[in-house]
């Protein structure tokens, strides 16, 4: 056979080699995603001041990060997300919150693990519950757990559990279709009322009835009409002033969860706004006080009602 010819065979031979190569060799499975979605009950800028954010993938650190709120980083609902990952890769999350009093210490530690799923992008929902504030002296989950509605679990998520994301995933929260209709379209609106067991509407300079306290002090009870702020984890404080003698009352502070009420609003009953202080109760009665209830949700959305109120002449 002529040495050209064996040439040419050699390199036919050649590239079948390569192309059955080729063939035989098993294509990369895809990558994946994991989008960790956070929602909180505690507002950024009254519960908590910063939280730090580690994540980790494969074992590996990605990132450490310290969101504060007078930078405006630390907000709700917010995303982090393990893109292109492969296959089977696990990953993990730590959430610290910290308050501004002890900056030290974390009021809330939460974390979650799960496995990135080639070729999909999964939503790991966190939502960061207030029954898993650490008190100081408390006693924390002892480690790996984490604290779940308020109780110690694994953090380990199984990722056939998780739904597929959706850019729109914050919006499924149940909790808003109660006080947020719709979407929460339109500003918060809070509309001050009176009342123990429920809301009562008042008109500007309508009088209010004293009461004595079950353990001193006395009292007017007022009540809200809330829209287009969460239903629960929500601040509610009430303030006043009585501007004939320039006093100022001492602010309640309270978080409750709010009542469903018609027209897509949510009302909250019974605050007992405590009247004396600096002032005896015989100066107040039957003076004039300007009513300030403002809510702040677990969002940072802010509302405000006012209501001006003539005290009862007498006390019940």
């Amino acid at each position: 056979m002529r040495p050209s010819l064996l040439a040419a065979l050699a390199r036919c031979l050649l590239c079948l080699l390569m192309v059955v190569a080729g063939c035989s060799a098993e294509p990369s499975p895809p990558t994946g995603t994991v989008v960790v979605g956070v929602t909180s009950e505690l507002s950024p800028g009254l519960d908590i001041d910063r939280m730090r954010v580690v994540l980790r993938a494969g074992g590996e650190l990605l990132s450490d990060d310290v969101l504060t709120h007078p930078s405006g980083q630390l907000f709700f609902p917010r995303e982090f997300a393990f893109e292109d990952m492969d296959d089977e890769t696990a990953v993990e999350i730590s959430l610290e919150a910290f308050g501004a009093e002890d900056p030290d210490r974390p009021v809330l530690v939460r974390t979650a693990t799960t496995q990135v799923v080639g070729g999909r992008t999964l939503l790991l929902a966190l939502r960061l519950e207030r029954e898993c504030v650490v008190a100081p002296g408390d006693a924390t989950c002892p480690a790996p757990q984490t604290c779940v509605a308020g109780g110690c679990s694994a953090p380990h998520v199984d990722p056939r559990r998780l739904e597929p994301y959706s850019a729109s995933w914050s919006a499924a929260d149940a909790e808003r279709d109660l006080c947020e209709p719709d979407g929460a379209a339109g500003a918060p609106v809070v509309v001050v009322g009176e009342g123990q067991a429920d809301y009562f509407p008042l008109e500007e300079l309508d009088e209010v009835q004293v009461e004595a306290g079950p353990q001193g002090g006395y009292h007017i009870f007022i009540a809200v009409r809330i829209k287009n702020l969460r239903r629960s984890g929500s601040l509610t404080v009430v303030s006043g002033v009585v501007p004939e003698l320039d006093y100022t009352i001492a602010p309640l502070r309270v978080i409750f969860t709010l009542d469903q009420d018609e027209g897509g609003f949510c009302k909250l009953s019974g605050l007992r706004f405590r009247l004396d202080g600096e002032r005896t109760i015989e100066e107040l009665l039957g003076k004039v006080v300007d009513v300030e209830v403002t809510v702040t949700d677990a969002d940072g959305d802010t509302g405000t009602g006012k209501r001006r109120v003539t005290l009862s002449q007498t006390i019940l």
